[in-house]
């Protein structure tokens, strides 16, 4: 317990749990007492190494959090691209063995090579210890050790291709059987992928969900494309300004600059931009308070075959998931009403339901059902905002048209977000909706970032 607070101390680390049990093996417990992390460690451990071994031991499995930085995202993606090695567990753990070495030698905590000659067990043991050796202490290189130094084990961005290239020099070296003592327990698969998401593509997401056995199955096939999408959208942040409801004058939108500050920031009627020019903000002189009443919406999306499938990435989806976030998050409901050929509508809800509503792609043809839209908004959302996004020619565009000035009729303030195309008598919506005009659909996320 002693050495284990001095190694703790020595990295400026705060106070942390160590946890014993029985086994001569130690681990990093995601989900310990109190559901804080801790270090879990063997009691044999204390009987087999040198005192100097042992710090140098507590040093790597702490330096797991403090360099890597280790968590069950990085465990996840890990196994992940080791997907096609028998030894990717035996793999994973030596290359997170060794940049946390890498690590703490740049700071001089020697005890580290101690620890490593102690835990040897096979030829990749003893290939990883002269590659540090090597390194640190100037030996002469093999060739291994070369192949070994060629790896950027120093750079986070850099951590797939560099476990990849790793795996294939370390590999064959791989004899025992037995587990190195660096021992990680995966658990809360859930959670780590939704950070998992930050990282990686689409694509690449959904292969990594099906890897580990979730969003798999019908009915919940696209579980894995939702949870990428929230996790995205997340990246972005919508304030949502509270109308004024005292004083005698009307609500007020003039142009935002940076320099007034992003408090009064008005996210629609700036489509979430805050360029020059473009985006706008709540005028709040003489007026004296504020309305704590919950705003509510309805995102009508447009999932023809013109927009950007769900299944490669759309960016459309992405500022519609961060709309119907900030909504949610202030306490409103949000609904849904998702049309192609078929013009299919969702409740206002405040649940996954309404991502999953948003994310639906249809393809086919650009006709929105006015008659349904009406008479779901007098059943259920009367006065919401009213928020409509597409990018082509609807082709009952007067429908539309007049769509929207009876929904201003009933309280709801609309808006449209277009993104430019060939069509070109779309101007007319401005007439009964504040009209917002983007060049390509990857503008429309772009909501200033969180801080």
């Amino acid at each position: 317990m002693e050495v284990f607070e001095e190694a703790r101390k020595e990295l400026y680390f705060p106070p942390i749990r160590l946890k014993l049990e029985d086994g001569s093996k130690i681990r990093l417990n995601f989900a310990g007492k109190y559901r804080k992390p801790e270090v879990v460690a063997g009691r044999k451990v204390f009987l087999k190494h040198s005192r100097v071994a042992l710090k140098g031991i507590f040093k790597l499995a702490l330096a797991r959090w403090i360099k890597h930085p280790y968590s069950l995202k990085m465990s996840i993606l890990e196994e992940y691209w080791l997907k096609d090695y028998d030894k990717r567990n035996r793999i994973r753990e030596l290359f997170d063995t060794v940049v946390c070495s890498v690590y703490l030698l740049n700071k001089g905590h020697i005890e580290v090579l101690r620890a490593l000659e102690e835990v040897c067990l096979d030829e990749a043991d003893e290939a990883v210890l002269k590659f540090l050796k090597t390194k640190f202490l100037g030996l002469k290189a093999d060739d291994l050790t070369k192949s070994l130094l060629e790896i950027d084990f120093e750079s986070q961005k850099a951590v797939k291709t560099s476990i990849k290239k790793f795996a294939e020099v370390i590999s064959p070296l791989i004899k025992s059987k037995e587990e190195e003592v660096f021992e990680l327990s995966i658990s809360s698969i859930n959670k780590a992928l939704s950070e998992v998401a930050g990282e990686v593509g689409i694509k690449e997401f959904r292969e990594i969900s099906e890897y580990f056995g979730i969003g798999k199955g019908s009915g919940e096939s696209k579980l894995a494309d939702i949870n990428w999408y929230i996790r995205r959208s997340a990246r972005y942040s919508i304030k949502i300004a509270d109308r004024v409801s005292s004083g005698n004058y009307p609500s007020r939108i003039v142009d935002f600059s940076p320099d007034d500050g992003i408090d009064y920031y008005s996210p629609i009627e700036s489509l979430g931009k805050v360029l020059p020019g473009l985006a706008k903000m709540y005028s709040l002189e003489g007026f004296e308070g504020y309305s704590s009443k919950k705003r509510n919406a309805v995102i009508i999306i447009d999932s023809s075959g013109s927009m950007k499938s769900p299944e490669s990435g759309s960016h459309a989806i992405i500022g519609a998931f961060a709309i119907a976030k900030s909504y949610m998050d202030g306490g409103g409901r949000v609904g849904v009403i998702n049309f192609s050929g078929n013009t299919k509508v969702l409740k206002p809800d405040r649940g996954i339901a309404v991502y999953k509503a948003i994310a639906e792609y249809q393809g086919g043809g650009t006709e929105l059902n006015t008659r349904k839209v009406l008479e779901y908004i007098k059943s259920f959302a009367i006065g919401y905002d009213v928020i409509l996004i597409t990018d082509a020619g609807i082709d009952n565009l007067s429908e539309v048209e007049e769509m929207l000035r009876e929904l201003k009729e009933l309280g709801c303030n609309n808006y449209v977000i277009w993104i430019k195309s060939n069509f070109k008598n779309y101007k007319k919506l401005s007439l009964y909706a504040k009209l917002f005009e983007v060049e390509r659909e990857e503008d429309i996320p772009k909501i200033r970032v969180r801080s």
